[in-house]
């Protein structure tokens, strides 16, 4: 119904320099973001729109001409000018470039890019080494490194681990490379094991925290040296579904017929329960910010819902053949757009479904071009 809308925001959205956040092009949106520019351009790959591919290809070598020193990618290029994060560097802006650049050059067999892009992607494959610390194979994350930058997620977050399994599986597969391959399996490994309860007698990471913790239906958010988030974080639990992790899916799927009948509608939260004032949380929300505060309950990452991640949710459900729900939000969504307006907004609130945020979000229109595929 809206996707030739969805793919024309995009193409608004790209310059000389990338793929931009939004197609209005105005303040912060008016960059090359790693994240955006990279999940917008995956969407472009599953629709094969040969512009977008163009604008993916222009962002991949944008990031890359600014690639770190130590290997890191880009949060941001904004007229040649990089930035790497404000108050804390961003994660997910190195393990995004490495996946969906593997993805396009082994799709669209780029071999002189894959060749000219091999230092600079095995660069930024041993920055994320670097930042395990510990040296035993989970990637750690501080507070607000990553997309959900104003959130209380930080650590061994399930999000950037299996976001860094997948860039590590795609180079090794790109590059026929036996040590990443094994790198990448030992990976999947710790987090199947670390971050959902099993009957496992497998070596934990924090063996008091795991024993202590209780099982949910999905996927934990994040581990840290005082225990575990046992929070939902639907981007995370979205991409472990994709990459073939382990789950009960009855269990699953019923957790998110729970969810819709709580908040009675399909425009599920990002991440669950919400975070209330007094909660032993809301403190590190309060002051977590850099112009203003979005986070009030049922808003922003707080609970909003946000079309990018129940596009990645819908696609990794139907590739397992589990299309019910998936149709569900896709008729949600739309009948939202149908009645409200202000199509392809940043989040809508759960609360009162308002669309809020950036308008003519790139991320947002991939998110319903990821709904609308067949798989």
């Amino acid at each position: 119904m809206f996707k030739e809308e969805a793919l024309n925001i995009i193409r608004k959205a790209i310059t000389e320099e990338g793929i931009l956040a939004s197609a209005q092009q105005r303040d912060n949106y008016a960059r090359v973001w790693a994240r955006d520019s990279m999940m917008t351009g995956y969407a472009g790959i599953l629709a094969n729109d040969e512009e977008i591919l163009a604008g993916l290809e222009q962002s991949i070598l944008t990031l890359a001409k600014h690639q770190a020193e130590n290997g890191q990618i880009p949060s941001n290029v904004v007229n040649g000018k990089a930035s790497y994060g404000t108050h804390v560097g961003r994660t997910d802006a190195t393990t995004w470039w490495i996946v969906v650049t593997c993805e396009y050059l082994k799709i669209y067999q780029k071999a002189e890019l894959k060749q000219q892009l091999e230092d600079k992607i095995f660069k930024a494959l041993f920055c994320l080494k670097t930042w395990e610390y510990n040296q035993r194979g989970l990637l750690y994350s501080p507070l607000g490194g990553n997309w959900a930058d104003e959130y209380v997620t930080s650590g061994y977050t399930l999000y950037d681990n299996v976001l860094r399994y997948w860039a590590v599986k795609n180079a090794a597969g790109l590059y026929q490379n036996e040590e990443l391959k094994n790198q990448a399996t030992t990976i999947k490994t710790l987090i199947q094991d670390n971050f959902y309860k099993t009957e496992s007698d497998s070596p934990k990471y924090h063996e008091t925290a795991y024993s202590k913790t209780e099982s949910k239906p999905y996927l934990w958010a994040s581990l840290n040296a005082n225990g575990y988030d046992t929070r939902f974080d639907m981007a995370g639990n979205a991409l472990a579904i994709l990459l073939d992790f382990e789950l009960d899916f009855e269990a699953f799927t019923g957790f998110l017929e729970d969810l819709h009948t709580q908040f009675e509608h399909w425009m599920l939260p990002v991440f669950y329960p919400v975070i209330y004032p007094g909660d032993y949380d809301w403190k590190l929300l309060e002051n977590n910010y850099s112009y203003s505060f979005k986070n009030e309950p049922h808003h922003f990452h707080n609970g909003g819902s946000w079309p990018i991640f129940l596009g990645w949710l819908c696609l990794a459900l139907k590739r397992k053949g589990l299309a019910e729900i998936p149709g569900k939000i896709i008729f949600q969504y739309e009948q939202l757009m149908q009645e409200k307006g202000f199509h392809f907004r940043e989040y809508y609130s759960t609360d009162k479904l308002l669309p809020l945020g950036t308008e003519q979000l790139c991320f947002s229109a991939s998110g319903y071009l990821m709904m609308t595929m067949e798989k």
